[in-house]
């Protein structure tokens, strides 16, 4: 469903991808991690369609990023690492934009948005300007505006970032069942423990290569630990 061949992208004389190539199955969770300005944005960003590679194909379902955007935009559900909302819609209101956007019938969109009410536990605030809620609220609608139209593929960046542990365990949950409906996820943490958790394989990427690529095991046994996180300091090191 994921797809990168060779993908290439450079800031000026920084190359933040340097000729990576991996390939998501349908029914997957895919993990990446790497270190701050590994390349792990940029990458997801360039499946989201928000960034041209300079060289290399990346591919969401059988649509070409650069040749075919607005197919597929249609296949994915994103949350950047930073999302934006609209400070004076409600929660209701800005799912429903979404949902106009995605041209939705609005009995979809309303089984959806309950849906979101009812895993995140939002009640009055969902009626609340966005301007007024918590920082824990805002992801909560940001990471619901990706998950309630049930694309075939999400791209979430840093997804639990804000949640307390109680809703980041809800997340997490349900999107290990959604992968299991034959859906593909692709996300990125800094949180071991998440990978660890939910992800049927990962890749770390250090200094815009791919650099470790497997299962949890297989990675912690190609590196000699015991667990994600000494792997993970084992193979980027100090650097």
């Amino acid at each position: 469903m994921l797809a990168a061949r060779d993908v290439t992208k450079r800031y000026g004389d920084i190359i933040a991808l340097n000729r990576v190539s991996l390939e998501l199955s349908r029914g997957e969770v895919f993990g990446l991690l790497g270190s701050n300005g590994a390349g792990k944005t940029t990458l997801m960003k360039i499946f989201a369609t928000l960034l041209r590679p300079d060289s290399g194909v990346a591919v969401v379902g059988n649509a070409d990023v650069v040749r075919d955007p607005l197919r597929a935009r249609r296949l994915i559900g994103f949350v950047p690492e930073n999302p934006s909302l609209y400070d004076k819609l409600t929660g209701r209101e800005f799912l429903n934009m979404i949902a106009r956007l995605r041209n939705m019938k609005q009995a979809d969109a309303d089984r959806g948005i309950s849906e979101m009410r009812e895993l995140f536990r939002m009640g009055a605030e969902l009626e609340r300007e966005s301007d007024g809620l918590s920082r824990g609220m805002k992801q909560k609608l940001a990471v619901s505006s990706a998950l309630f139209h049930r694309p075939p593929v999400l791209i979430l960046d840093e997804p639990t970032n804000g949640l307390d542990p109680r809703f980041a365990k809800v997340l997490k949950e349900w999107l290990k069942e959604y992968a299991r409906a034959g859906n593909t996820i692709l996300l990125s943490t800094h949180v071991t423990q998440v990978a660890e958790a939910i992800c049927d394989r990962i890749a770390i990427i250090h200094d815009g290569g791919l650099v470790a690529l497997g299962s949890v095991k297989e990675v912690c046994a190609k590196s000699g630990a015991s667990t994600l996180e000494d792997a993970f300091t084992a193979i980027v090191g100090d650097s």
